[in-house]
């Protein structure tokens, strides 16, 4: 007779876009310079980031599938301008937006939905709108302003992150990372 083994709890799992030390440095300005103005609940710099795709609960067993696909998702790296603040009253979020956004980054949203949708996973319906949330029950007297100075983030790599909840606050670890490299004609003009 065998002990049957429990079942691994689900992993609550999201693909996103991950700043590097420099852009989190500027965010972390950011932050600083709107808690004089803005009351909410702020998310700490070392947590920001720009979600993709949420996918929720997921079975462990299809992490590997899901850190195969990270790996196939294969673009030429882009820059996106966050250069305005929003605040969207009906869920009392503050977020950081994009005035334009990057073909390419329609282009990744795209091509990890139809993968994602290809494998079963349920897929946002609605047109991707990059944000990047500051706060939460946050108050504020507008609903958007545009920024002195916009963050500008080079985006050379997409992550599948790993959310565990917590009293705390969530806790967020990287499962999978893609790095994209630099065309040979981009590294040139540079």
């Amino acid at each position: 007779m065998s002990a049957l083994l429990p079942e691994p709890p689900p992993l609550r799992l999201f693909f996103a876009l991950w700043p590097d030390a420099g852009v989190r440095e500027t965010l972390g300005r950011l932050v600083r310079s709107l808690r004089r103005t803005v009351k909410g609940r702020w998310v700490e710099p070392d947590k920001l980031h720009l979600t993709l795709a949420f996918l929720g609960a997921v079975p462990a067993e299809r992490l590997p599938e899901l850190t195969a696909m990270t790996g196939d998702l294969d673009l030429p790296p882009f820059e996106l301008a966050l250069d305005r603040l929003e605040y969207w009253q009906r869920n009392r979020v503050l977020c950081l937006g994009a005035s334009a956004t990057p073909p390419l980054l329609i282009e990744l949203v795209g091509i990890l939905n139809s993968k994602l949708g290809r494998a079963g996973f349920p897929v946002e319906r609605r047109p991707f709108r990059p944000h990047l949330t500051l706060a939460r029950k946050a108050e504020a007297a507008w609903s958007a302003m545009p920024l002195k100075t916009s963050v500008t983030w080079p985006v050379d790599r997409v992550t599948l992150v790993e959310s565990r909840l917590s009293r705390a606050g969530p806790l967020y670890l990287v499962r999978a990372e893609k790095q994209w490299r630099a065309m040979p004609e981009m590294a040139a003009m540079k």
